[in-house]
C-alpha cells in the first residue's frame, strides 16, 4: 500500500493506494498495552464501514484523520511540527506487502523507513508501523555516535550527549559484544506533560516536561528495547493489532530493562551511586503497599490490560508495578549472579542467543548462572525481596512505628487512602478535599498526623465530618546501605552507598 499525505494544522489528509478491498485500522500499538482504537480520530473516510475499525474501499481512497496527540504512540500535526506513529494513522491489508508513505513538505524528515526517490518505504507492515516519522522546519540530529542519533526540535546538553553515549557502549560492547549493527533515531520532545517513551527495533519516541530530571535513565530504558523485546522477546508476545496479547513475562520484557537503566548508569558513572540508590529505595517503597501482597509479578504481566495502564488512584492497595517489582526482582537475580561470579550480563547473553523464550528458558538461565528459587519472586503474592536483598543491603524503615493516618494529598485533595489505615477506617476515601481541620480552614494545609484529627471534608460537594486517629505506621520510607565485597563488584569499584526513599504519606 501507498499513502501520500498533507499536513495540517490539527488534522492529517491521507490519500491511500492499494487492492480494493477491506482495509484494517489498528486497535492498539505495539509496546503499550492500552487498546486505543485508532479509528476514533478519523473524521472523514472515502469508503463504507463494515465494522468497528474496517472499511471497504476502492483501490484509491481518501480520509482525513484528527492528529492532536501529544502522546507519541499516537500522532500530532501543527503549522510547524509533524509526528506520526503510523499505527496511529495508516491502515493495513495483508502485513506481508510493501507500505510506503511519502510526505508533502519542505521540511526535514527524520524516520527509519528506507527512502525510496520521494518515499520513505518499509517491507511489510510490522516494519512500517515500528517506524515513527517526525518532520519540522526547527527539526535537527544530533549525533551522539556514528550509528546513534536523536531527533529534536529541542535542546540537549553536550554533558547529556556524551553520558548517554557513554551507557550505549556498555550496551552495546559489554553486553551484547556490539551484535546490532543499525543506526538508530532517539525521537525527543519536550512536552507540558510526561508521556515517558515507547520502544522500536530501531528507534524510541521519548516525550516528557520541561522539569523532568531523570532523562538519562528513560533514555537508556527505551534503547535496550532495540535488544530486550525487539531482539530478545517472550514466546507468546505475538503482535495481533485487533487483539490483545497476553504473556506472564513483561516483568523480564520491562522490568529487566528497567533494571539495566539503572545499573548500567552506575556503571558508567554517569549517575551517583547516591543517585541510584536512591531510585533503588524509592522503588522498594513503593512495594511496601497492600497491593503487593494481592498480585504477583507473573499476574502483573497478565493484568495490564485491564489493571496496570487503567490505574487508579487505589491501585497501590490492589496491584503492583512490574516495572518496579521486576527491577528489584533484576537487583536480587544481579546481585545473586554476582556473588556466583557471573551478573545480569552474562543472563541477557544467553537469553540474546534464545531469541525467543519461555519462563522456564528464564528461570533455567538465572538459576544455572547462581539465582536461587526464582519461582518465589515470580509466582508468589508478596514476594520475599526484603529478605534477599537483606544479604547484599542494610535495609531499614525509617518511618515505621511514627504516628500515621495512611493518606495523601495533593495540595487539599486526597489521592490516596491506605487499606485498614486509621483514614482508611475513618472512611476517608481518594477525591476528598479537606476544607477543614479541628475546627480551623484548611486554606494553608499542614497536615501533621500526630494526635487526633476532626477533618471536615467536601465529597462531591456535600460537607462531612471524619475522625481519624492516628496509629503506627506499618513502615514505607526505605533506607538503603551498601558496602563490602558483594556491593563493590555490583557497583564496580565503589566501596559505600546509601539512598532514601521521599514517598510522603501522612
Amino acid at each position: 500500500m501507498k499513502f501520500y499525505i498533507n499536513s495540517r494544522n490539527k488534522y492529517i489528509e491521507v490519500f491511500g493506494e492499494g487492492k480494493e478491498g477491506i482495509i484494517i485500522f489498528p486497535t492498539w500499538v505495539p509496546g503499550s498495552y492500552v487498546i486505543r482504537d485508532t479509528e476514533r480520530y478519523i473524521v472523514e473516510m472515502e469508503g463504507i464501514r463494515i465494522g468497528k475499525n474496517r472499511f471497504f474501499v476502492k483501490d484509491k481512497f481518501r480520509y482525513l484523520i484528527q492528529a492532536l496527540s501529544k502522546d507519541q504512540r499516537e500522532a500530532i500535526s501543527t503549522s510547524d511540527y509533524l509526528f506520526i506513529n503510523p499505527p496511529s494513522v495508516f491502515p493495513f491489508q495483508t502485513i506481508e506487502e510493501e507500505y510506503c508513505v511519502k510526505i508533502n513538505t519542505t521540511w526535514p524528515i527524520h524516520t527509519t523507513l528506507k527512502k525510496v526517490e520521494d518515499w520513505f518505504c518499509a517491507d511489510n507492515y510490522n516494519e512500517f508501523a515500528d517506524s515513527p516519522i517526525q518532520a519540522s522546519p526547527k527539526l535537527k540530529l544530533i549525533e551522539i555516535a556514528k550509528k546513534h542519533k536523536i531527533s529534536t526540535i529541542d535542546e540537549l546538553d553536550k554533558s547529556f550527549i556524551e553520558s548517554l553515549g557513554k551507557c550505549i557502549f556498555e550496551i552495546d560492547q559489554k553486553i551484547f559484544s556490539n551484535s546490532s549493527t543499525d543506526e538508530y533515531i532517539f525521537f525527543f520532545r519536550r512536552s507540558d506533560t510526561d508521556f515517558g517513551g515507547i520502544e522500536h527495533e530501531r528507534s524510541s519516541s521519548i516525550v516528557v516536561s520541561w522539569n523532568y530530571k531523570d532523562l538519562i535513565r528513560l533514555f537508556i530504558h527505551e534503547y535496550f528495547h532495540r535488544y530486550n523485546v525487539k531482539k530478545i522477546k517472550p514466546k507468546d508476545l505475538r503482535i495481533n493489532y485487533e487483539d490483545e496479547t497476553y504473556t506472564e513475562l513483561l516483568w523480564v520484557a520491562e522490568g529487566l530493562t528497567e533494571y539495566i537503566a539503572v545499573i548500567v548508569p552506575l556503571r558508567t558513572r554517569v549517575v551517583k551511586v547516591e543517585e541510584t540508590l536512591n531510585y533503588i529505595a524509592n522503588t522498594l517503597a513503593w512495594l511496601t503497599f497492600p497491593g503487593t501482597k494481592r498480585m504477583s509479578l507473573a499476574e502483573s504481566s497478565y493484568t495490564t490490560w485491564i489493571k496496570y495502564y487503567r490505574r487508579d488512584n487505589n491501585f497501590l492497595n490492589v496491584g503492583i508495578s512490574y516495572y518496579q517489582l521486576g527491577l528489584i526482582v533484576g537487583l536480587i537475580m544481579d546481585l545473586e549472579m554476582i556473588e556466583n561470579g557471573n551478573s545480569i550480563y552474562d543472563f541477557f547473553r544467553e537469553l540474546y542467543k534464545l531469541g525467543e523464550y519461555t519462563y522456564d528458558n528464564v528461570r533455567d538461565i538465572a538459576e544455572r548462572l547462581g539465582v536461587r528459587n526464582l519461582d518465589e519472586l515470580v509466582f508468589s503474592r508478596d514476594p520475599p525481596i526484603f529478605n534477599r536483598l537483606s544479604r547484599y543491603f542494610e535495609l531499614s524503615f525509617v518511618d515505621k512505628g511514627s504516628p500515621y493516618c495512611g493518606l495523601m494529598l495533593d495540595n487539599k485533595k486526597v489521592t490516596f487512602v491506605e487499606d485498614d489505615s486509621p483514614a482508611d477506617k475513618a472512611g476517608i476515601i481518594q477525591g476528598d478535599e479537606i476544607i477543614g481541620i479541628n475546627g480551623v480552614s484548611s486554606n494553608n494545609l499542614n497536615l501533621e498526623c500526630q494526635v487526633t484529627l476532626a477533618l471536615v471534608i467536601n465529597r462531591e460537594g456535600r460537607l462531612m465530618e471524619f475522625t481519624i486517629t492516628p496509629s503506627e505506621n506499618p513502615g514505607h520510607n526505605v533506607v538503603i546501605k551498601g558496602n563490602g565485597e558483594i556491593f563493590k563488584k555490583w557497583s564496580e569499584g565503589i566501596e559505600y552507598g546509601e539512598g532514601k526513599s521521599n514517598i510522603r504519606i501522612i
